[in-house]
């Protein structure tokens, strides 16, 4: 059980590569927050909490450290891109062309954090070293 939580856990390093994306034209990012209804209010805030929830959640996830909190906010955080980005832009349709869901990028990170806010991180994470002081 533990070694599927570690592997689960790392996993959602994946989506480090979407924010470092991110990072690399900010100036651009930025402007596609702005584009947004919900972005339009604070760009550079909600840009910079995107872009950091994609680098440190998983980061943290990877390590085992906050698991908890760290799995909920990137899964309310996937679930938030798909129901305000994904969803609409595709004329609100759950499945794609064949069958495959909308937006299943999204949608794999989410199924990838969420089992993890009911499990915790496991024995070998450092929230097992914190609470028992050994892995």
């Amino acid at each position: 059980m533990d070694l599927g939580l570690l592997l689960l856990r790392l996993g959602t390093l994946l989506l480090v590569t979407r924010g470092l994306d991110k990072a690399v034209d900010l100036p651009a990012w930025v402007r596609d927050v702005d584009d947004h209804v919900l972005g339009a209010q604070a760009p550079e805030l909600v840009a910079w909490m995107v872009l950091l929830g994609q680098v440190a959640l998983p980061v943290l996830l990877a390590l085992g450290l906050f698991t908890r909190p760290a799995a909920f906010l990137l899964a309310a955080m996937m679930a938030a891109t798909w129901v305000l980005t994904v969803y609409p832009r595709l004329d609100y349709t759950v499945l794609g062309e064949g069958g495959a869901p909308t937006g299943e990028d999204s949608l794999l990170y989410l199924a990838l954090a969420l089992p993890l806010v009911f499990t915790g991180a496991g024995r070998w994470s450092l929230d097992a070293m914190r609470a028992t002081g050994r892995p």
